[in-house]
Order: structure tokens, then sequence, then C-alpha cells
């Protein structure tokens, strides 16, 4: 009996640091998921707070579930799901979760006055779980002192292609990078006639994009005078490293 009762309060005790820090995993995080981006956004006004981001997984089977785990008090931790996108190449798939609440509602109440989230990200295919948990530590975020007041965080990828327009022969966007050198160059390469040519641009420093100073807002306007379709690819070249973000090999297109 004496056994049993220490082996009881062993598992116990094993949930609870599980439950808790989600630092344990079935398996490690290795290519099978990945967090891509992540955002943190409150307008103080009618009270809205979100939380949403991207997740890459490797298409390992057809059945499968992504979900998040977060906390936003260190105590009581909630999960939501992730849905599932499109392919993002021949072996993987992105996948986005997303909640938010505002004073005329009463949906995800742990939102209100937040200050930090923390998270972790389980895989669940094959009867297998895998887990992206940011090496053990869980991924933290909080809201940006500064206006904008959304905080962004990057997971796996040291450049994102954020967003693009192209109106009145001008094609504009945004580009988020990690902070990994003082000193860096952030740039488009763009075809307006399909790739028989290409033309190169340069992205402008917006500031930084959370209170760590772990990623920043690059932004770019180039004029494309009667170009009705572009096909981009952005790349982030630091400390002697370039990294590229041409959407899997298949390039942006915006028109």
């Amino acid at each position: 009996m004496k056994a049993m009762k220490k082996l009881f309060a062993g598992l116990m005790m094993f949930t609870l640091i599980f439950g808790v820090s989600f630092v344990g995993s079935a398996f490690a995080s290795g290519d099978e998921v990945k967090l891509i981006d992540s955002d943190v956004s409150v307008i103080y006004k009618p009270g809205y707070v979100g939380f949403s981001g991207n997740v890459d997984v490797a298409n390992l089977g057809p059945v499968k579930n992504v979900t998040i785990h977060y906390t936003t008090d260190n105590t009581t931790w909630y999960n939501t799901s992730a849905n599932y996108v499109g392919p993002s190449d021949g072996t993987h798939e992105k996948w986005h979760f997303g909640i938010s609440r505002t004073d005329a509602s009463t949906d995800h109440n742990e939102l209100k006055n937040l200050s930090f989230i923390k998270f972790a990200i389980e895989y669940e295919v094959n009867g297998q779980v895998y887990w992206d948990n940011n090496g053990g530590v869980n991924y933290y975020n909080e809201v940006n002192h500064n206006v904008p007041l959304s905080s962004v965080i990057l997971g796996a990828p040291n450049v994102v292609n954020a967003k693009s327009t192209l109106s009145n022969g001008e094609f504009s966007g945004v580009i988020y990078v990690k902070n990994l050198d003082p000193t860096k160059t952030v740039k488009v390469t763009y075809t307006t006639d399909n790739w028989a040519t290409t033309q190169e641009g340069f992205a402008t420093y917006n500031g930084s994009l959370n209170n760590f100073n772990s990623v920043e807002r690059w932004s770019y306007s180039i004029n494309v005078p009667g170009a009705t379709d572009v096909k981009y690819a952005v790349s982030y070249t630091a400390g002697g490293q370039t990294y590229l973000d041409n959407n899997y090999g298949h390039n942006y297109e915006v028109n």
C-alpha cells in the first residue's frame, strides 16, 4: 500500500510539473512542429485583446490536431485549437490560431488586463505527440509599451513576409525580421513580367515590434507603373548570413 501511495504521489507530481511548465514532451520538436510567428494586440477603448499566430507542421498523417497551451498568470493554463490553412510545401502545412476578447463579450476573460502570455504548441498525429515549447522554456510575449500596441515574436524563421499590396502603380509591403545584428539589409526581389526580368528594392527600418527588441518591422514602397501583377521574395542579411522567405519556393504574388 505504501508503495502504491508513493507511485500515485509521483505520478501526480509529474502531472503537475508537466501541466504547469510544458517543458516535458513525448517527442522534442525537430521538424515536426515549429512556431512561425505570434502576435499580441491591444486596443484599449473597446477593451480588445487578441492573441494569434501561425504554426508550421510536418504533414505526417491525414488526421491531426494542433493545440496551443497558454497561461496569462503563470498559474492557470488554457487551450485553444489551431486550424488548417493550407500546404506550405510538399511535406509541411501551415496552421493558424487566434482568440480575442472585448469589454462587450464574456469570451476569453483570461485576456482581460493582459500583461503577458506564455505558450507552447502541441501537435498530435498518428498516435504520437510532438511539442514546440521553445527549447523547454515556453514562448513568451507581452503587451507592447509603445504604439502600435501590437507585439510580435518570431519562432523558427528569421524573416517573415508580413503583408503586401499593389495599388495605382505602387508595390508596398511589410517585413518582420529577428534582430540578429545591429547592421542588416532587408531586400525585396521582384518581377512584373513573370521572371523574364527581375529587380530589387530595399526596405527601411520602422522600429521594434516588441519590448524585447527581438523583432523589427521593415517596410518598402516601390514604384511599378502599369504593373498589374508582382511576384516576389524577401531576404534579410545580418552577421554575414542571408535568410530568405520565398513562400517555400513558390514565391509571393500580389495583384
